[in-house]
């Protein structure tokens, strides 16, 4: 990918070159100013929503949120260790509340929990596809940028997200269940 990424950036530079020589370090210092820009206005996003989980999992409502899932994780992903099941529901509060970067430590802490072989399990495979999909309430890092970038309405996208994002969870639970079979 790293590779990609770079073809791209080199062959990008070479064609804003080629078409209009005097504004290349214009568009470049631009472009790294509002990347900057937009890297202070998510990490204060970022900063409040792991301070809520950091408050939360103290205040042991990480356990209770683990008791409010515990139907819906056997459900989905069958037997569970007490351990996983805890990073699976902080996955989920996470992805509910539309911070992606907030909800991968507890997906990789969980995927370590369930996963002992080479082949992915069925309890995985759910996962990977939950915290891709994850239905999202309110997508904050979303709004973050849009906010961070001048948006009239940040929040104009939540209907359309929540839509968006119901609809791949439902089809990618489907395939898993497809794939995989009923959770045991």
């Amino acid at each position: 990918m790293n590779i990609v990424w770079t073809v791209v950036t080199a062959a990008a530079l070479v064609a804003l070159t080629v078409a209009d020589p005097q504004s290349v370090l214009s568009v470049c210092l631009d472009s790294c100013s509002q990347a900057v820009t937009a890297a202070l206005g998510l990490c204060g996003v970022y900063c409040l929503w792991m301070g809520i989980f950091e408050v939360a999992e103290r205040c042991k409502l990480v356990e209770k949120l683990s008791g409010c899932f515990a139907r819906l994780n056997k459900f989905l992903y069958g037997r569970l260790s007490e351990t996983a099941e805890r990073y699976v529901s902080l996955n989920f509060a996470s992805n509910l509340l539309g911070v992606g970067n907030a909800a991968t430590p507890s997906a990789i802490a969980a995927i370590k929990e369930t996963e002992r072989g080479e082949r992915l399990s069925r309890s995985g495979a759910m996962l990977f596809v939950l915290n891709a999909t994850g239905v999202q309430l309110v997508p904050t890092t979303v709004m973050g940028l849009r906010a961070t970038m001048g948006s009239a309405d940040p929040s104009d996208i939540l209907l359309p997200n929540l839509i968006a994002t119901f609809v791949t969870s439902v089809v990618g639970v489907a395939l898993v269940f497809c794939a995989y079979g009923k959770a045991k």
